[in-house]
């Protein structure tokens, strides 16, 4: 099982898109940004569907961790990431990046060294 930390920043979620497995630990957290909100628009492999608000108030609201369910199928999971903070235009258009979880079966790397 390995942890997984996804940096929201302004330019975007990092990594964009990384590859998780089962059981993993998937963490969202601020990275330069005041607030923030996931979602995941076409379903989720996560524990906790969300959608996740994340603000710098305190520690504990500054990330989110779920688990990687063990029944979600191999899949790439598309996320946004609304930040109210940098606003685009007239009226509430909020600034959206994408990112995704890309859920392999592949063995974890340590194993293919062997």
């Amino acid at each position: 099982m390995a942890d997984i930390v996804i940096r929201i920043q302004s330019s975007g979620p990092t990594p964009e898109e990384p590859r998780v497995r089962h059981g993993d630990s998937v963490t969202f957290t601020l990275d330069g940004v005041v607030s923030a909100e996931v979602k995941f628009p076409d379903g989720t492999c996560l524990s906790n569907p969300g959608p996740f608000f994340l603000n710098n108030s305190t520690l504990a609201s500054s990330n989110s961790t779920n688990s990687v369910t063990l029944t979600c199928a191999p899949d790439k999971y598309p996320f946004q990431v609304i930040l109210p903070d940098a606003k685009h235009g007239p009226g509430n258009n909020y600034e959206t990046k994408k990112g995704g979880l890309d859920v392999t079966t592949d063995p974890p790397e340590d194993f293919k060294k062997k």
